[in-house]
């Protein structure tokens, strides 16, 4: 079969955690990785990166625009890109094609009309997640996902908001978990695990950060004997003043001596970091799954979390980590507590977490989503 994946306006096959790049690019690389093995992928980005070819799989940047330009200001490339396709790809050969996101879902449905193709859609994110309605996005989105043969969803959560929010035809709905490279994402039992906190995540306002050191302002008063590491990059047309804000509250608080920010990292120097961990503290008010704490409880990492969708799909409480509504709370300060100061506690939470890890593996994932391929390919 011949697999064609767009996305648009973030290139795969990076470095993730900064501007646009996030699950959405480890998503698209970890799948034609692993559908490569028995097909003929190809993915195109506008994004300017690296083109190369590795056996079965082809990536091509088409070379429109940087890396730092705002989702915004991409959009003005869309009709660029799609000539560019119909110019330098031969769209007619593929057997079905897969988008990711709404900007590569409006290309998508341009070529498949076109070309009579089979389309295939993920989100990865949804315009009714933005703060103030984004009308003309939802807009889109619909259009994407009535054209679609069948929508991909990471979570129930994710299926629910389509089902309430766009009029999406049920049948079209197929839930696909993503996975965990576990080549990158197994623990080293031979580290010692320290005080160690971590929030990874772009820094944009949805993401949350600062409830993040307010939680550790206030956990302070209990337990001075932590270290907070905070992992990505600015994103978004407002990312750089949200983390002069956040730097600014952390000065504020006088918690300098208990945070540290890292701007992205590879995800071998995460690992590592995660690795010598007792916590992951997630705070994003939206996700259709959360990729990063299913990687943490990979690690043996538990997850404190704010997020009442996706996350609960995830984490349940007091066995692979806490959710509460509110950071600001004796029982998640006794929670954390406990993993600081019983080894007992956290070995078994630890435990938990692996165990619970071991539902999520990108090889079946993509063993599923090319299962979705062939039904639509043979309608």
């Amino acid at each position: 079969m011949k697999i064609l994946q767009i996305s648009f306006h973030t290139a795969p096959f990076g470095s993730a955690g900064k501007y646009d790049s996030g699950g959405l690019n480890i998503y698209v690389e970890k799948i034609s990785n692993e559908l490569s093995k028995n097909n003929h992928v190809t993915v195109v980005t506008a994004e300017k990166a690296e083109n190369f070819v590795k056996d079965n799989l082809e990536f091509k940047s088409l070379n429109l625009f940087e890396k730092d330009l705002s989702v915004e200001d991409k959009e003005i490339y869309l009709q660029e890109f799609i000539n560019k396709l119909y110019e330098l790809v031969d769209l007619e050969s593929f057997d079905v094609i897969h988008t990711h996101y709404w900007l590569s879902g409006l290309v998508g449905k341009e070529i498949a009309n076109k070309f009579n193709k089979p389309l295939v859609y993920t989100s990865h994110s949804l315009g009714i997640f933005l703060d103030g309605y984004n009308k003309e996005r939802v807009d889109c989105e619909k259009i994407v996902m009535n054209s679609s043969d069948i929508i991909t969803t990471s979570s129930l959560f994710e299926e629910e908001m389509i089902l309430e929010n766009y009029n999406a035809d049920s049948n079209k709905l197929k839930k696909i978990t993503p996975g965990i490279d576990i080549e990158i994402f197994t623990p080293d039992s031979t580290i010692k695990r320290e005080n160690i906190f971590l929030s990874i995540g772009r820094i944009q306002e949805q993401k949350g950060q600062i409830d993040t050191i307010k939680f550790l302002d206030n956990f302070r008063k209990v337990e001075n004997n932590f270290f907070c590491y905070f992992i990505g990059g600015p994103s978004g047309k407002s990312g750089s003043e949200y983390l002069e804000e956040l730097i600014q509250t952390v000065q504020d608080l006088n918690l300098e001596s208990h945070i540290e920010f890292l701007d992205n990292l590879p995800q071998t120097e995460i690992r590592d970091l995660l690795n010598r961990s007792k916590l992951l503290i997630h705070t994003s008010k939206f996700e259709t799954f959360g990729l990063v704490a299913a990687e943490a409880n990979a690690m043996g990492v538990p997850v404190l979390t704010t997020n009442s969708g996706s996350l609960l799909e995830i984490i349940e409480s007091n066995k692979n980590g806490y959710y509460s509504e509110n950071l600001i709370d004796r029982n998640v300060n006794n929670f954390v507590q406990n993993l600081i100061q019983d080894s007992k506690k956290f070995n078994e939470i630890m435990k938990n977490c692996i165990d619970k890890s071991k539902n999520y593996d990108w090889n079946n994932t993509a063993v599923e989503i090319e299962k979705a391929y062939q039904i639509v390919e043979k309608n």
